[in-house]
């Protein structure tokens, strides 16, 4: 059954009834704040206690570029995106002053090898291999597989099996090709998002398979040259990624779960990634491969 990709940012997100500025006008607040870029937080200061590695700021472990999700090439240009202001209502409510981004390269970063940070912020899907490197709060965003392609391709559901396929070392669509798809070709791995899709664009793969978010981000800056022509239908989701054991996880994952029962999930979505993405995802048609 065709699951709804954008609708569901959160677990209850069915339940949410606010529009695009978020918030509930009885339990939280709308303010800007210098530390926190162009966001506009939500919540109430000291709902939440987190200890930090600086004091008075949240030292959040990104992976950039990440359009849509946090807005800039380096930590010092972004000051916007779903991500990044997610955060920045996490530090608003555990009463810091400010968030500081710390961007890792992705395999570094998944590897569990990463630190000096408080939260992880980088698209994450919770798996439960994972789950035995970091810590995880409840998933803020519901998570496909997309196969991206050039626009004229004949890969489908029934070939896609058969076509030379990239992957993104250590993303879920790696571990889904390899462990459910098992294609006839070997994969081709690479390190970055932008890779995998110079590769696509250059005819040395046939299509990629990665995060449906991800895909079509990157394909939207082909100017048509790429689509995103299936996507697999997965019951997983971002989370919020902390040290293993850390002592903020309890806090972050309660965090997590007011923005999406207030709203601020909902009014991030409609700010930042329906935009980036250029398309409905729940348009893009669900395959199943046989």
């Amino acid at each position: 059954m065709k699951k709804h990709f954008l609708a569901a940012v959160a677990v209850t997100i069915g339940a949410l009834a606010l529009t695009a500025c978020g918030g509930n006008a009885n339990s939280s607040s709308s303010s800007s704040a210098s530390g926190f870029g162009d966001c506009k937080v939500t919540g109430q200061p000291d709902s939440i206690k987190l200890k930090t590695q600086k004091p008075d700021v949240l030292t959040v472990a990104v992976v950039l570029p990440n359009p849509g999700w946090s807005n800039g090439t380096n930590p010092d240009s972004v000051k916007s995106g779903f991500e990044y202001c997610m955060a920045a209502d996490i530090a608003h409510r555990a009463g810091l002053k400010s968030v500081q981004l710390k961007n890792f390269a992705w395999d570094q970063f998944i590897s569990g090898t990463a630190s000096g940070y408080d939260i992880g912020l980088a698209t994450v899907t919770i798996t439960d291999k994972r789950k035995e490197v970091f810590d995880f709060s409840r998933r803020y965003f519901s998570s496909n597989l997309g196969i991206a392609t050039k626009k004229d391709s004949n890969v489908t559901a029934d070939t896609l099996r058969d076509s030379k396929i990239a992957v993104l070392q250590g993303n879920v669509g790696a571990q889904w090709v390899a462990e459910v798809l098992k294609p006839t070709k070997s994969a081709a791995v690479f390190q970055s998002a932008a890779d995998i899709f110079t590769a696509l664009s250059a005819g040395q793969v046939d299509a990629v398979v990665t995060d449906t978010t991800i895909a079509l981000t990157s394909v939207k800056e082909t100017g048509g040259a790429l689509a995103v022509t299936g996507q697999i239908a997965l019951d997983q989701g971002y989370g919020v990624v902390l040290p293993r054991n850390s002592e903020n996880t309890a806090a972050v994952d309660k965090a997590v779960g007011d923005l999406d029962s207030d709203g601020t999930l909902k009014s991030l979505a409609a700010d930042y990634l329906q935009p980036t993405f250029g398309v409905d995802p729940n348009s893009v048609p669900f395959w199943v491969v046989k």
